[in-house]
C-alpha cells in the first residue's frame, strides 16, 4: 500500500477506504442481494407445484441463471407453466434492465481493488478479465455505488409487484415465501 501527493493510496487496505464509501458498497451489495432472492422468488412462485409447496425451484443450482440469459429462460418458464400472462414482457424487461447493474457490482466485487482516493471518496477497480474493446479500469465514487444499490432496490420492488399480481390473479393469497424453504 502506497499513497501519492494527490491523496490517492495503491492497493488500499481496508482500513484506507473511506467509511461512506465502504458504507456505499455494503449497501449495494445487499440490495443486490434483495435483488436476487426477488429473482428466486418470482422463479419458485412461477415453476409452483400446488401439490408440492416446497418445491424450491429458484434455489436449486441449475436454476441459478446468468443475468443476460435470465429474461430468455423466464419468458420460457412463464409460458411452460402459466401460458400467456400479461405480466410476462413487464417481467423479461426489469430483468434486461438489471444486466447493467449487474456486470457494475460485478466488477466492483470481483476485480482488484487499484486505488482509492481519500479526497474524493472513489475507488479505482481493475478488471482481471481482458475483454476486447473494453477499459480493465473503472471508477465508482460512492454516488456511482448508491445509484446501482438504488437501481437494485426498484428491480426488486418491480419484480415482487409483478410476481405479487400473477400470485393473486392465480389465486394465491396466502402465498408465504417461508413455503419455499424446507422445515428442518
Amino acid at each position: 500500500m502506497t499513497t501519492d501527493l494527490a491523496g490517492l493510496t495503491f492497493f488500499p487496505k481496508p482500513e484506507a477506504v473511506p467509511l461512506s464509501l465502504a458504507i456505499a458498497f455494503l449497501r449495494m451489495m445487499m440490495m443486490h442481494a434483495a435483488f436476487e432472492r426477488e429473482v428466486r422468488s418470482l422463479q419458485s412462485s412461477v415453476a409452483r407445484d400446488p401439490n408440492d409447496p416446497n418445491t424450491n425451484f429458484g434455489e436449486q443450482a441449475r436454476n441459478q441463471w446468468g443475468p443476460r440469459k435470465r429474461a430468455k429462460l423466464m419468458t420460457e418458464l412463464i409460458e411452460q407453466k402459466l401460458g400467456q400472462i400479461s405480466e410476462t414482457e413487464a417481467i423479461a424487461k426489469l430483468l434486461n434492465d438489471a444486466i447493467a447493474p449487474t456486470d457494475a457490482r460485478n466488477h466492483l466485487a470481483h476485480s482488484t481493488w487499484w486505488s482509492v482516493s481519500s479526497p474524493t471518496a472513489a475507488i479505482e477497480v481493475k478488471s482481471s478479465i481482458q475483454r476486447k474493446g473494453e477499459n480493465q479500469f473503472a471508477d465508482y465514487t460512492e454516488e456511482r455505488m448508491r445509484a446501482i444499490a438504488n437501481e437494485f432496490e426498484t428491480l426488486a420492488a418491480e419484480l415482487y409487484k409483478l410476481r405479487s399480481d400473477i400470485e393473486h390473479r392465480r389465486g394465491d393469497h396466502d402465498f408465504d415465501e417461508t413455503m419455499l424453504t424446507k422445515k428442518v
